[in-house]
C-alpha cells in the first residue's frame, strides 16, 4: 500500500530529512488546506524556520484532533486576549514537564490562580494553586491554556525570556553532575526519544555523578553513580538544586533544571520535541540548557561522543589547573 503524504512526511522527520518534509508540508497545505493534522505538522516547521507565532497558531490545531495539548478544561469564562483587565486562571498542560515549563508565563500572565498536577504546587510561591481537574469550577474571568499562551501573547522568539523562573532550594556542589538516562518509558518510546543509559555511563564515568533517575530505569544505575532521595518533587528538586551540571533527555527533570538555573544539557532525538525546533545547540527557552542532537535515528553514537570529548577536555584542563 502507498504512503499518504502525511505518512511521507513523518517518516521524513524521523529520518533527518527536513527539507524533504518542508516540501510535504507545502504540499499538503495546497492539496488539503484544511486538514488539523498536516497544519499541525506544518507548525513544527515554522517554529524550525524561526517563524514562533505562526508555527504556534498551526500547532493549535493540534487540539482539534488531540494531538496537542488538553482537552478544554471546562471552564465558561473566555480565553484571555492578552490585553483585557480581570482575574486569570493559566491552566498548565501536558506532562509535568510541560506544565513545569508553563510556569515561566506566570511573570508575564500574573495569574491569580494556577491549575496544575498536585504535585507541582508551590514550585512558584505567591499564587494559588488548583488541581487541573478543579479548573472547569473556578471563579475567574478569564484563562490561558499554556500550551497555547504563545497565541495569546503574540510572542516571536526576541520575546522570550530565557532567565531561571523557579529557585533552587540547596546550595550547588562542584563538580557535581545529576544524571537521568530515562523519562516516562510510553513517551521516551514514542517520541524516539530513549537511548541506551550505557552510553551516558561511558561517558560520565569516574565523575562525581548523583543519580536523577526514579522508577523505572533506576536499577540501571551503576555503583559508582551515587544514589539520593528522590522520594518526591521537594526532595527531587533539592537533588537537582545540588548539581553544577544535570544531563538527561526531554524529561520533567530537564525542564525542572533548566527552569532553575541549573547548566542542563539535552539528549535529543533527530525529529525533537517542538520547544527544540530551531535547529541550533542553544535554546531561547532557558539560557542554561544545551542541546545534543542524534543525527541519525536509532543511532545515539555521536551526541554521545560529543559529549565524552567535552567531558574527557574539561577532566584534563582541571588537572592541568
Amino acid at each position: 500500500m502507498e504512503k499518504s503524504t502525511l505518512d511521507k512526511q513523518l517518516a521524513a522527520g524521523i529520518a533527518g530529512d527536513f527539507d524533504l518534509g518542508w516540501l510535504l508540508s507545502e504540499q499538503l497545505k495546497e492539496d488539503d488546506p484544511n486538514c488539523p493534522r498536516a497544519a499541525f505538522n506544518r507548525g513544527w516547521y515554522e517554529m524550525r524556520h524561526g517563524n514562533l507565532l505562526t508555527g504556534q497558531n498551526l500547532l493549535d490545531a493540534g487540539r482539534n484532533i488531540n494531538v496537542f495539548g488538553n482537552q478544554h478544561c471546562g471552564n465558561p469564562a473566555p480565553i484571555w486576549d492578552g490585553k483585557a483587565q480581570g482575574k486569570i486562571m493559566l491552566v498548565l498542560e501536558g506532562g509535568l514537564g510541560d506544565q513545569i515549563h508553563g510556569m515561566r508565563y506566570i511573570r508575564e500572565i500574573e495569574p491569580s490562580i494556577v491549575a496544575c498536577s498536585r504535585e507541582l504546587f508551590g514550585l512558584i510561591p505567591g499564587i494559588q494553586y488548583v488541581t487541573t481537574d478543579a479548573a472547569g469550577g473556578i471563579d475567574c474571568d478569564f484563562w490561558v491554556p499554556s500550551m497555547s499562551a504563545i497565541t495569546v501573547l503574540r510572542w516571536e522568539y526576541d520575546n522570550i525570556d530565557g532567565s531561571p523562573y523557579i529557585e533552587r532550594t540547596a546550595k550547588t556542589i562542584k563538580g557535581q553532575t545529576g544524571l537521568r538516562w530515562q523519562g516516562n518509558p510510553k513517551f521516551e518510546h514514542e517520541q524516539h526519544r530513549l537511548f541506551p543509559a550505557e552510553l551516558m555511563f561511558d561517558a560520565f564515568e569516574k565523575q562525581n555523578c548523583i543519580s536523577l533517575q526514579r522508577d523505572e530505569g533506576s536499577e540501571k544505575c551503576p555503583d559508582w553513580v551515587r544514589k539520593v532521595d528522590l522520594s518526591d518533587w521537594a526532595a527531587t528538586r533539592k537533588a537537582i538544586s545540588s548539581c553544577e551540571r544535570v544531563i538527561t533527555s526531554c524529561t520533567s527533570v530537564a525542564h525542572l533544571a533548566a527552569a532553575m538555573g541549573v547548566e542542563t544539557w539535552i539528549v535529543t532525538p533527530v525529529l525533537p520535541y517542538y520547544l527544540w525546533a530551531l535547529p541550533q545547540e542553544t535554546t531561547p527557552w532557558y539560557n542554561k540548557v544545551r542541546l545534543f542532537r542524534q543525527e541519525k535515528h536509532g543511532n545515539w553514537n555521536v551526541p554521545f561522543a560529543q559529549i565524552k570529548e567535552i567531558i574527557q577536555c574539561s577532566r584534563i584542563l582541571n588537572l592541568a589547573a
